[in-house]
């Protein structure tokens, strides 16, 4: 397995740490927009910096809409789905 490159703070050059890996951003209904981020933190100045998520090993497809979320989050575009089923009733 290979290990990520270390990420330095292009401000205060120190390494930067891992807060959170594989997060969505962008919209759940629109698929093809919505992208993962792994999120850092400069330990020094606090700046955060966002790069493309090294590894999807984090995301699951949901069996029944097919959405990829992170296996730490609900799926959203099914929870969305019954709440306004619920809404309608």
């Amino acid at each position: 397995m290979n290990k990520m490159a270390e990420k330095l703070c292009p401000s205060c050059k120190k390494a930067l740490k891992l807060r959170e890996s594989g997060y969505p951003m962008g919209s759940a209904f629109l698929k093809a927009d919505r992208v993962h981020v792994d999120i850092y933190e400069c330990p020094e100045c606090h700046g955060i910096r966002l790069y493309a998520a090294e590894s999807d090993s984090n995301m699951v497809t949901c069996p029944k809409c097919g959405t990829v979320h992170n296996a730490k989050e609900a799926c959203a575009v099914c929870a969305l789905n019954a709440a306004l089923d619920a809404e309608g009733k």
